[in-house]
């Protein structure tokens, strides 16, 4: 049946302060809120397979108990939610905070699943650093879903309705443990294509994709372990090198790489920003190309490209244009076909295709692009791909005889 319905990411929130050890839900609060979750995720994975779940709980500090997890791994939250105890106050605007950044992570993946929240409180003993409203409006503009389940009879159970109407989500109110059950139930169920739409339209909005991207990090911002993961995808020589152009030094600003390189902050890939960029323009999705944003050749990361680089990338094709009006482009160019890559030198071994993004490999057959500007290189079946033959990265068209 997932086939029928939207595969979601869900982070389920649950308050763990001292207020939910109390004895009105038998055995008490927090017992029952686990089970309910329990059975949220058996019955979800049951008719969904591909949906998944993050647990996070929060008291005095809000937590990261279990990143993201699909049907495979449901030991792992079920083991997490028995490890669950009461204690401090409710920091419900830092549990908010910490659901919507580990959603944003996944967000920024290629192919993302739609994002919600599910926010299991009493509504009592709130001590937070962070406005919970502002935070229900911070998830309402990324267009994540919050349902709230509320316990007890409490005056300030009016806070839960307010954020789940804010973000378009559900209050449930439940005043014991079959209640709880059946609203657990309720959300378990009502993954339906019917409200995907808004989804869709809004990742592929270029304002919403730039609030999202992840900012790249810097060569002194690389922690130990990941300066040794960057090595590792260089194979073990200098990480501080381009992966795009395999160089230290800036092709367009001469400059070093401790300038202008960054890396991927999943993959800890490096790159030139200003070659980022440019790998970016050759891309054929327009909404990421206005939305001055990029995915890492390497993981598909969206990746922010910094302000300045866009801005003076959008003044040279300005100045582009004036001069390509004079020269007429040719309709069709010959490809050039390599018998063996490694004809080309070692480094050619290191470069990716752009169709299947994968590098090549000795005694490999390879067609470079006819453009000298250009160079690109496909595998021999992945240049068969192509569309009417125009190469992904000048869309100069190629033929090979």
């Amino acid at each position: 049946m997932s086939e029928n319905r939207i595969p979601e990411n869900l982070v389920i929130c649950i308050d763990t302060s001292r207020s939910m050890f109390r004895k009105d839900f038998s055995p008490n609060r927090l017992a029952c809120c686990i089970s309910a979750s329990k059975i949220l995720i058996k019955e979800r994975f049951n008719i969904d397979n591909l949906s998944a779940f993050a647990l996070i709980k929060y008291a005095n500090i809000a937590t990261k108990v279990v990143d993201f997890s699909t049907s495979s791994f449901e030991h792992n939250l079920i083991e997490a939610l028995d490890s669950l105890k009461c204690g401090g106050y409710s920091a419900i605007g830092d549990a908010l905070a910490l659901s919507i950044k580990t959603l944003i992570g996944e967000l920024r993946k290629i192919g993302a699943k739609t994002p919600r929240i599910i926010l299991i409180s009493d509504g009592n003993s709130m001590k937070t650093a962070v406005d919970p409203i502002k935070m229900a409006r911070l998830a309402q503009g990324l267009n994540i879903r919050i349902d709230t389940l509320s316990l007890g009879n409490t005056r300030k159970q009016n806070i839960l309705k307010k954020i789940s109407d804010i973000t378009g989500g559900r209050n449930f109110y439940n005043n014991d443990l079959e209640s709880l059950i059946n609203s657990a139930k309720e959300i378990a169920d009502d993954n339906y294509k019917t409200y995907g739409s808004r989804k869709e339209t809004l990742i592929e909005n270029p304002a919403f994709l730039r609030k999202i991207a992840a900012d790249l990090l810097r060569v002194q911002d690389l922690t130990k372990d990941q300066e040794q993961r960057a090595k590792q995808i260089r194979g073990e020589v200098d990480f501080k090198k381009c992966s795009i152009c395999f160089s230290d030094q800036n092709p367009y600003t001469k400059g070093s790489f401790y300038v202008t390189g960054r890396y991927c902050p999943n993959c800890t890939t490096p790159f030139h920003i200003h070659c980022l960029a440019a790998w970016a323009d050759s891309q054929k999705n327009h909404q990421v190309k206005k939305s001055g944003t990029a995915r890492c050749p390497h993981c598909f990361y969206l990746l922010k490209i910094p302000m300045e680089v866009t801005q003076i990338q959008k003044l040279q094709v300005l100045t582009r244009g004036l001069k390509e009006e004079t020269t007429q482009k040719p309709d069709i160019i010959p490809a050039k076909y390599v018998k063996d890559i490694a004809l080309l030198g070692e480094e050619a071994l290191f470069i990716a295709c752009p169709v299947c993004h994968l590098i090549f490999e000795k005694g490999q057959s390879a067609v470079q692009c006819g453009n000298l500007q250009c160079n690109t290189l496909y595998h021999e079946e992945c240049f068969k791909k192509l569309k009417e033959g125009h190469c992904r990265n000048c869309d100069f068209r190629l033929h090979l005889y």
